[in-house]
């Protein structure tokens, strides 16, 4: 049986039968929980008022306010509470309209004691599943919410904490990152939480220019500098005085512009085409990339001084894959986000698209992850997501296929949720046991934890370091 239930845990129940109301308070004393009786819904509503409920078990047939009834006043003050209705065979249908008002789940009497234990403890393992997707939220809505960038993932900390330090500074940084792993957000970030959130954002991805009209672009020009300049243009640069630009895919720059760019980083002035007149701009500059820049120093194709101006404060971003603790949060996230005005709305993911997920390479990071949810709660006609469509590259059994648990097994949202994320991070200690070939502080350092955690962890799953020494 299961041992060590939190306290504040208390069950109401509801029956105007004092024998069987007397049996079920007794059993579920038996099982460590604190229970109560009441005789009637109104008895039921003045007690819910003296004292903290978590789960009701309800009698639905009672006078003078049935268990539906009861059902719609709890819900309306005090939503959180779980029920669960006890009926009799003449009445299922009404129970399970009560289900679609709010109600957990019923019983059909007579029921066996162990059936309703097991229909107890759900109950309460799914409350606590939502208080800690609740408590989840109020943390993503302060400590691990920078700039709409959601995390609760520990390298994710370290890039908010080096995001919070230089915002109030005016230092060049650089962000680094696969694509999609959130680089612009990091940019917005560092600029709303500046003296300089007043002014001017702007934002230049170097890859989507064509080169002969980037510089133009980013610096300005004279009227008649060249064909087609029949008018004095002002550069990104000068129109964000004050402010910030946000150099998207910095490593696209070409390298005349690269020259134009170290100018500004070192003396802070800029030249219009076609002017020979430096003007003094106050602009910021935070560039981002995908690409490794110090291997484009080796080959000629980025300029060394640019680059070390450049990286003066670089802000490393993981990949989603790295980030396994962070995907059911996202998910959730991304499902309040992206409700369709005018549907049902879509209230949870099952056990089995979380699993799905939890196993998927993520090549294209968060903004992959976010375009994905779109489109499942797009598909979905009920009020679960039941599928998503995850491109099976390796192009064998996909993921769902393998890891979908039976449609019959009878296993907790939360309990299954734990078990992806063990054989998660299981498979992870594995990966850097193996790359470490054994070497546990070496281990230790490429997952980010002490080496206490990693003799633990290897202990909790009975893992044999040995085989990975040479």
């Amino acid at each position: 049986m299961e041992t060590n239930k939190p306290v504040q845990e208390n069950i109401l129940i509801v029956d105007d039968d004092e024998q069987f109301r007397g049996g079920l308070v007794s059993l579920l004393r038996d099982e460590g929980y604190s229970v109560v009786g009441a005789s009637s819904g109104p008895v039921a509503m003045e007690k819910i008022s003296e004292m903290h409920v978590d789960l009701i078990l309800s009698d639905l047939v009672m006078e003078p306010m049935s268990g539906t009834q009861l059902l719609t006043q709890v819900k309306h003050k005090f939503p959180e509470i779980q029920i669960i209705l006890m009926t009799g065979h003449g009445s299922i249908q009404n129970a399970v309209e009560a289900m679609r008002e709010g109600a957990y789940d019923y019983l059909t009497k007579p029921f066996k004691n162990d059936e309703l234990v097991i229909r107890v403890r759900r109950a309460l393992q799914d409350k606590r599943k939502s208080a800690e997707l609740e408590r989840l939220r109020e943390v993503v809505e302060t400590t691990f919410s920078f700039g709409n960038i959601v995390s609760q993932n520990e390298k994710m900390h370290q890039a908010f904490k080096l995001v919070r330090q230089v915002a109030e500074t005016d230092v060049t940084v650089l962000v680094l990152g696969e694509t999609g792993t959130g680089k612009e957000l990091v940019a917005r970030s560092i600029h709303f939480n500046s003296p300089r959130r007043d002014n001017p954002l702007i934002t230049i991805n170097c890859s989507a220019i064509p080169e002969n009209l980037l510089e133009s672009e980013l610096f300005g020009h004279e009227k008649g500098a060249f064909t087609g300049a029949n008018r004095l243009r002002i550069g990104k640069f000068e129109e964000a005085s004050g402010g910030t630009v946000f150099l998207d895919e910095i490593a696209d720059l070409p390298l005349q512009v690269q020259t134009k760019l170290l100018r500004f980083l070192q003396e802070k002035q800029i030249d219009r085409i076609g002017s020979n007149t430096p003007i003094i701009v106050d602009t910021r500059v935070v560039a981002a990339t995908n690409r490794n820049l110090a291997a484009m120093v080796n080959d000629g194709t980025f300029r060394e001084d640019l680059y070390y101006r450049l990286n003066v404060f670089p802000i490393t971003l993981p990949p989603l894959r790295e980030r396994l603790d962070d995907i059911p949060l996202l998910a959730e996230y991304f499902l309040k986000k992206h409700q369709l005005p005018g549907r049902q709305p879509v209230s949870g993911i099952s056990p089995g698209v979380v699993h799905e997920m939890m196993n998927y390479d993520w090549k294209g990071n968060v903004r992959e992850l976010e375009n994905l949810m779109k489109r499942a709660i797009i598909k979905t006609e009920g009020t679960t997501l039941i599928e998503m469509d995850l491109p099976n590259r390796s192009g064998v059994q996909s993921s769902a296929e393998l890891l979908e648990p039976p449609a019959t097994t009878p296993i907790p949202y939360k309990k299954y949720l734990d078990e992806v994320v063990r054989d998660a991070e299981q498979k992870f200690l594995l990966r850097a046991l193996k790359e470490s070939k054994g070497n546990l502080n070496q281990a230790a350092r490429m997952m980010e934890v002490d080496r206490k955690t990693i003799y633990r962890k290897i202990e909790e799953y009975k893992i044999d370091v040995t085989r990975f020494k040479e």
